[in-house]
């Protein structure tokens, strides 16, 4: 199963605090499973797509990050798979 996390920044933007969060990343380094992540390019968030194995390490990410941004975290699947299983159901 893989799961997709969006994420919006929160709080006041400043150099300051935007340093504080770049440090963090840093030392945390990427959620391993991370399949893909890609910023908003308004700057405010973004969303990272990745595989189950890392569902505890995402918990311990959301408690470190939440000084600056608001998670939300959905499992997900190829919408090949969702449309057989649509298919599956509209047919019976």
């Amino acid at each position: 199963m893989m799961y997709a996390t969006t994420y919006t920044l929160t709080g006041k933007r400043s150099k300051k605090r935007t340093a504080k969060l770049l440090e963090l990343f840093g030392q945390r380094g990427s959620t391993p499973g991370t399949v893909a992540h890609y910023v908003f390019a308004d700057g405010g968030g973004g969303i990272l797509i990745g595989t189950e194995e890392a569902l505890g390490r995402l918990y311990e990410d959301a408690t470190y990050y939440s000084p600056w941004m608001d998670l939300s975290t959905r499992p997900i699947l190829p919408v090949e798979d969702a449309v057989q299983i649509s298919g599956a159901w509209a047919s019976s």
